[in-house]
């Protein structure tokens, strides 16, 4: 008889409506490793900001598991994974190739090791648009919108999000296969992340590459590192957008470059996503190997105690604003410890 798996209690929170735990890796991999059991009254909140602080509610050990531009506060969660590459002792672990990929079954960065970018010479009859274009909202300081405007100069860009849309009849959504199925009538897709910081590398670029289609993309200057910069176009790699745009005309006129760019191998180290996975599971395993009181890190004395007291308490933080700030948790904390008796 094999050894019982340990049980682990966990509740999912602050997730969109219609998502379902028991559909993604995270869940395989506890599942996997240990008698997972879903409930109200658990040990562990495996938490997301979609409902902005509702986590905060819950006392129990918090794992963020977030993929936006969004710092973890190790104040008020005790894990987290997600695109930024912090090195915490053993309280992050970063992804990259967007976080919400490990929400499904199987990610697109797997699936890009599969690919076969042995093209043939047909491929381009397929590509009945120049570029696409997907955002929900402009980045920052305004370097989508001012790419966007720029590149359309030369070639009309379909936009089909809603930010700078062009195409108000196309709706497309990364939860199924609208998105990809529009990106790959494609030459081109602009893969901007909404903000450039190192190390910050999610789904676009990836979703674009599986897609069929040469990624423009623009953001940590690190994305060379695990993505062969010779299929796709690095804006990083130019001294300004106007070399980048000299550079898609050229692929755009010179059917022989484009398809050498599409046939070039995607990754730097093609078992970086076998890597990367591995290391998400062993991550996961050590977090939920230990007991609650062992596995918590965030502070709960003094001021670290007091946010977090405050929050648990407060009235309705799926409702609260995401412009809401700790400082300000801290401004109301102060009068309140400070206050004349």
């Amino acid at each position: 008889m094999g050894k019982m798996k340990e049980k682990k209690k966990v509740k999912f929170v602050g997730f969109w409506d219609g998502f379902n735990p028991k559909n993604c890796i995270i869940w395989d991999i506890l599942n996997k490793n240990f008698d997972v059991e879903i409930c109200e009254d658990p040990d562990f909140i495996i938490c997301n900001v979609w409902n902005n602080f509702e986590y905060c509610k819950y006392p129990q050990v918090r794992i963020l598991l977030e993929g936006e531009n969004i710092t973890p506060d190790f104040n008020i969660v005790d894990y987290a994974i997600t695109p930024y590459p912090i090195d915490f002792l053993d309280r992050n672990c970063a992804i990259v190739g967007g976080v919400e990929a490990y929400l499904r079954k199987q990610t697109h960065m797997d699936d890009l090791v599969k690919k076969d970018r042995n093209y043939s010479d047909s491929f381009l009859k397929g590509k009945t648009v120049f570029a696409t274009f997907i955002s929900a909202h402009e980045s920052e300081n305004n370097i989508r919108g001012d790419f966007f405007k720029k590149l359309c100069k030369y070639k009309e860009v379909d936009s089909v999000g809603t930010y700078l849309c062009n195409r108000p009849n196309i709706k497309t959504t990364w939860f199924n296969n609208s998105k990809t199925d529009y990106q790959r009538k494609g030459k081109f897709a602009l893969c901007f992340e909404s903000t450039k910081s190192e190390g910050f590398i999610t789904e676009k670029i990836v979703d674009a590459f599986y897609a069929d289609t040469i990624p423009i993309y623009y953001g940590s200057s690190t994305v060379n590192t695990v993505f062969n910069e010779k299929a796709f176009i690095n804006c990083t790699s130019f001294p300004n957008f106007d070399a980048v745009i000299d550079k898609i005309i050229e692929l755009d006129n010179d059917d022989d470059k484009y398809m050498e760019m599409m046939r070039q191998p995607i990754f730097v180290n093609r078992n970086f996503p076998e890597l990367q996975r591995k290391r998400l599971e062993e991550y996961i395993i050590k977090i939920f190997s230990q007991s609650p009181k062992q596995a918590c890190r965030r502070p709960h004395v003094l001021w670290g105690g007091a946010i977090n007291s405050y929050l648990e308490n407060s009235v309705d933080l799926s409702q609260t604003s995401s412009k809401f700030l700790i400082g300000e948790v801290i401004k109301r904390i102060k009068k309140k410890i400070f206050r004349k008796k």
